[in-house]
């Protein structure tokens, strides 16, 4: 039974997603662009088709709330609407396989924004506008997700965050993953709005200040628009901004909006994310001896960059030697830490990091006061043992991950450090990040069909959280 119903909610998805496409299509037209016009009404026709048998087949479905429904619809619901996602682009290229064209689209889908197309989409407005959107869908379901899921299941502790939005702690499933959805869609559009209007009278064109606003909102640095984030100052900051607002938690967000009202009480993993970004910043001043205004900007918007998972760098600290071990270590670091938990930042969430930091100096405390009872906080609610073990096991599933997909890359003939750099911007979803972690990296565009798949899995595994993925393998999930 709850097969049924995860065939019909997959349908609802992938319906949805094809009706996004028809922008993309009506924009085609408009250019004259024959190739993106038959790309999209191909995908549009076929997943139409096939969501639309979905929803049918199994509408009269009863609606069931089971563990298991719960855990396979991020996962399948991220495979299927990067399979959607990346359609287009199979159709555009076909003599690139399928395996390019399902990357592209899990690379979108999970917003680490790395192209399996460098170079070959720069002409075609529609698909290029069609990628931001595809980005832009993914980071919204991604926080609606792991705000209406992932904290149930309490997840490597999500639990621990107490969302100030005032509905929903009692609901579960599928039914509070829509109720979010709802709530939280004016909130996207207008910070995305907004964003695309100060780029817009700022000076860049109405096409790239769309394109921008998508990817900044939803975190992904979009390969193909990197260079308009470095034509000027003004763009720099407007990003900037906006960068940090999308790695702080979108329910905080959801209640400025509706109470007009800044005091929305303390936000830990933001002050957590400023404080971390400023050790960056005067870390890379320090290690570099440049104290002119240039390089600590640039510093600045790198580190915020690189926490927010974007990733992209202005072009300028790339060059003259910046782009060496110790700051692509310092990068690599906040890439891995990532933004706020209701984000749709990749890495390990900072509040994960908080309470290992508080546990180790709970640690610390007990040994230099063996009788002392104390317990570990956050948000005046009492962290429990559970939430810290789950917290440990995603932090060594994720690290177990990483080495073994860096590993089969490695033995897949890559070299290893282009293996290690792949892997960690593909799970932490900070795809344009690998030119300052490997600046003699040949590109994603030409690896071979099993490269682009283990790439693939380990965008997902990023997104939907190594530890649920690995709970696929719990016999006692199987046995119901």
């Amino acid at each position: 039974m709850w097969k049924s119903r995860l065939f019909y909610l997959l349908g609802n998805w992938i319906l949805i997603v094809c009706a996004f496409q028809l922008v993309p299509l009506a924009v085609a037209i408009a250019l004259g662009e024959k190739a993106s016009f038959h790309s999209l009404f191909s995908s549009i026709l076929i997943t139409g088709l096939f969501g639309g048998s979905l929803v049918l087949g199994f509408r009269s479905t009863e609606k069931i709330r089971v563990p298991r429904l719960t855990l396979f619809l991020p996962i399948w619901g991220a495979i299927s609407l990067a399979l959607v996602t990346g359609l287009p682009f199979f159709f555009l290229f076909p003599e690139e396989g399928f395996f390019a064209a399902f990357y592209e689209g899990m690379s979108l889908i999970t917003t680490n924004g790395t192209s399996a197309y460098e170079g070959a989409l720069g002409s075609l407005k529609a698909i290029e506008l069609w990628r931001a959107m595809a980005a832009w869908i993914g980071g919204y379901l991604a926080i609606c997700i792991t705000l209406s899921l992932l904290t149930v299941m309490n997840i490597g502790g999500l639990q621990i965050h107490h969302s100030p939005m005032p509905f929903g702690d009692s609901e579960a499933g599928y039914p509070r993953l829509k109720a979010t959805a709802l709530a939280l869609y004016p909130v996207y559009l207008t910070v995305t709005f907004v964003c695309f209007f100060l780029l817009w009278i700022g000076g860049t064109s109405f096409f790239d200040a769309v394109r921008l606003a998508m990817a900044t909102i939803s975190t992904t640095g979009l390969s193909g628009v990197s260079d308009a984030y470095t034509q000027s100052f003004w763009p720099q900051f407007v990003l900037a901004v906006f960068m940090l607002m999308s790695l702080s938690n979108w329910d905080i967000h959801y209640v400025i909006y509706k109470k007009r009202t800044l005091h929305v009480g303390t936000n830990h993993e933001f002050r957590s994310a400023l404080l971390l970004i400023a050790a960056a910043m005067i870390f890379l001043t320090l290690y570099e001896g440049s104290f002119n205004i240039e390089f600590i900007w640039n510093a600045l918007f790198s580190s915020i960059s690189a926490i927010s998972t974007v990733g992209v760098m202005p072009t300028s600290f790339l060059e003259g030697g910046n782009a060496n071990l110790p700051i692509a270590i310092v990068m690599m670091a906040l890439a891995g830490v990532g933004g706020a938990t209701i984000s749709a930042c990749g890495g390990l969430k900072q509040l994960r990091m908080i309470v290992i930091y508080r546990a180790g100096r709970s640690e610390l405390d007990r040994l230099v006061h063996p009788h002392a009872v104390q317990g570990l906080h956050y948000d005046s609610s009492k962290i429990q043992k559970r939430d810290v073990d789950a917290i440990w096991l995603l932090l060594g599933s994720f690290i177990l991950v990483l080495l073994l997909g860096a590993l089969a890359l490695a033995i897949l003939g890559i070299h290893f450090q282009d293996a290690f750099s792949m892997a960690f911007t593909a799970l932490t979803l900070s795809g344009p990040l690998i030119n300052m972690a490997d600046p003699y990296f040949g590109g994603f565009a030409g690896l071979k069909d099993v490269d682009y798949f283990i790439l693939t899995m380990l965008m997902l595994i990023g997104r939907v959280e190594a530890s649920l993925f690995f709970a696929l393998f719990a016999k006692s999930l199987w046995r119901g």
